[in-house]
C-alpha cells in the first residue's frame, strides 16, 4: 500500500470489543487543528468524522459499539465491497462461470450480502500517515484469491482521504466505496438533511426501472428539467419534494440514484452545505460516478450517544462504479479486472467550517 508519508496524523489505539472470536479495535486518527477520524478494523467503518476544534461535531451516523455495527443492516460507514450496491438476480457471470450471491434485496444483492466486506475483520498495519486495513479472500464469494487494502489518512488538516487498492488471481468484478451517512447540522436530535444545500457536479443520472427494489437500467438520463438537477445547488428537502417524480417514489421518497459525475480523473463529485451556511463538506474522488442516498428508509434508528436517527437522518456519497455494470453488456468491461491487473481508486472528504 502506497502512502504519502505525511506523518501529519496522530494515531491511537482503542480496544473495540469481539467479533467472531476476534479482537477488535477503534483507531482514532487527529491531526492538530484539524479533523479527527475513527476507524475499525471491523468492517473497515469510518465510526465518527469529527470537524476541527473548537466546533469539533462528529458529521456521520453510527453506534456506540461494535455490537451495533454487528447486528445492523444499515452499512452505516462500511467498507463496501467487493461489488457495491445492488446485483441484479444476485446473480453474474466471470470467465465463464455463473456466480449466485445472495439475495438480500428482493431478488438482488446489495452490497455483496453477508460475505461483503462490510462484515469482516481486516488485518492492520498503522504506517506513518494512517491505517491500512488488508486482507485476502479465496473463493469468497467471487473466484479467485482477492487481495484486498483500504487505507485512511489525513493528507492535510481538513481532509480524509480512502484508498482502495486489490489484485486478484482470476478474472473478477470490483466496485468499492464507504457508506457514510452525513449530517451538517448542529445538535443531536431530529436532525435531518433535507435543509442541506446539495450540489452535484453531475449531468446525466442513471436511470432506474422504478420498481419495489429499484435497478438501474443501463441508460442514462439528462438532469435537465428533473428534480436530479443539482448542478446549481437544491436544498434537498425541495428536490424531494418531488413525490410524482418516478425515481423518487420508487425510492421510498427520496435520492436513491447514481450520478455519472462530469469530466475524468480526480475531481469533484459532490459538496453539501449546512442549512446555517457554518459547515461544507466536498466529496472528490476519481470514481465515475457517485450513488447519492439520502437516508430513505431510516426509521427510529437509535445511534451514538442515543440520537435517533430519522428518515433523511444523514445523505451518503457513495463513490464507485457504475452500479450492476456487471450484468449490463456495454458497462460490464469497466468493472472486470484480470490477474496482473490492479485495482485503485482513491475518496477524499474535505470540511470547511465557516466562523
Amino acid at each position: 500500500m502506497n502512502s504519502d508519508k505525511n506523518k501529519a496524523a496522530e494515531i491511537r489505539k482503542h480496544p473495540w470489543g469481539n467479533v467472531g472470536g476476534r479482537e477488535v479495535s477503534l483507531y482514532e486518527l487527529s491531526c492538530a487543528g484539524g479533523i479527527t477520524v475513527k476507524v475499525s478494523d471491523y468492517g473497515g467503518i469510518l465510526q465518527s468524522f469529527f470537524t476541527p476544534e473548537p466546533d469539533a461535531r462528529d458529521i456521520v451516523l453510527g453506534y456506540d459499539t461494535v455490537e451495533e455495527y454487528v447486528r445492523s443492516s444499515t452499512f452505516f460507514g462500511a467498507f463496501v465491497g467487493p461489488l457495491a450496491d445492488r446485483t441484479g438476480g444476485a446473480r453474474l457471470s466471470l470467465a465463464g462461470k455463473e456466480i449466485l450471491l445472495e439475495a438480500n434485496a428482493g431478488n438482488d444483492c446489495m452490497h455483496s450480502g453477508s460475505a461483503g466486506f462490510h462484515a469482516r475483520v481486516w488485518n492492520t498495519e498503522i504506517l506513518p500517515d494512517g491505517v491500512c486495513f488488508s486482507s485476502s479472500f479465496e473463493d469468497d464469494p467471487l473466484p479467485g484469491k482477492l487481495d484486498v487494502s483500504v487505507f485512511y489518512s489525513i493528507p492535510a488538516p481538513d481532509i480524509l482521504r480512502i484508498t482502495y487498492e486489490a489484485a486478484c488471481s482470476e478474472e473478477t468484478a470490483l466496485s468499492f466505496t464507504n457508506h457514510s451517512y452525513f449530517n451538517l447540522e448542529e445538535g443531536t436530535q431530529n436532525r435531518s438533511c433535507l435543509n442541506d444545500r446539495l450540489t452535484l457536479f453531475a449531468s446525466q443520472y442513471a436511470e432506474t426501472d422504478c420498481s419495489a427494489d429499484p435497478l438501474v437500467t443501463g441508460n442514462l438520463r439528462s438532469v435537465e428539467g428533473t428534480p436530479f438537477d443539482f448542478r446549481g445547488g437544491v436544498r434537498i428537502g425541495d428536490a424531494v419534494s418531488a413525490a410524482d417524480f418516478p425515481e423518487i417514489e420508487s425510492a421510498g421518497g427520496g435520492v436513491d440514484n447514481y450520478f455519472l459525475t462530469d469530466g475524468s480523473g480526480f475531481r469533484p463529485h459532490a459538496h453539501l452545505r449546512s442549512a446555517d451556511g457554518k459547515t461544507e463538506l466536498l466529496c472528490m474522488s476519481d470514481a465515475p460516478g457517485v450513488l447519492v442516498y439520502s437516508g430513505n428508509g431510516l426509521q427510529a434508528e437509535k445511534g451514538k450517544g442515543g440520537e435517533i436517527y430519522g428518515k433523511h437522518g444523514g445523505i451518503a456519497f457513495e463513490t464507485e462504479n457504475f452500479p450492476n455494470a456487471v450484468n449490463i453488456p456495454v458497462l460490464r468491461s469497466s468493472v472486470l479486472i484480470r490477474p496482473g491487473e490492479r485495482f485503485h481508486t482513491v475518496t477524499e472528504y474535505v470540511v470547511n467550517v465557516n466562523g
